[in-house]
């Protein structure tokens, strides 16, 4: 009796104009979703096998390698750069001053030529009406074992300013 009953809803039911509708909807819904999965899919496979999945995967894997390797290349590079760059002048100072009372312009000057570490040289040149002295000092960790005029100790401080900006 119970069967009989389910059976004759099912009928009314499946005979009603809304539910040929509805799988209708259902039908159209479910045929969209499978061809844009199966254009999805086309797209991963690029081939018509599985065989050429594997392929495409084992060559993106090799590029990935030797994208592992050039960036290996570059951080090493990289670190020789900063090695070099660490000795090479980049702090430079320079003032130019009156040596002479008797001298009418400012010619003379010193110039501090230093690398990261404070290491490097301080030149200076003393002009006069009828000569010209250069002079160098070495500079260590900033500090030099000449003295250094008041002209060179500016620079020499200047210099040490940039490198901590």
């Amino acid at each position: 009796m119970l069967q009989f009953f389910y059976m004759n809803t099912l009928l009314i039911y499946s005979t009603s104009p809304y539910t040929v509708v509805i799988l209708f909807a259902c039908t159209v819904v479910l045929l969209v979703t499978t061809i844009h999965q199966y254009y999805k899919l086309s797209i991963f496979m690029r081939g018509e096998n599985g065989k050429n999945l594997e392929g495409t995967i084992r060559d993106y894997l090799d590029k990935v390698d030797n994208l592992k390797k050039h960036d290996e290349l570059l951080a090493q590079h990289a670190m020789d750069l900063e090695t070099r760059l660490s000795q090479c002048i980049r702090n430079v100072s320079t003032v130019r001053f009156k040596a002479f009372d008797t001298n009418s312009s400012n010619q003379s000057f010193a110039i501090a030529l230093v690398n990261e570490q404070g290491n490097g040289v301080i030149l200076s040149s003393l002009h006069h009406r009828d000569r010209f002295s250069m002079f160098a000092k070495p500079v260590t960790q900033y500090t030099s074992t000449h003295d250094l005029t008041e002209e060179e100790q500016s620079v020499l401080t200047d210099a040490k300013t940039a490198h901590k900006k």
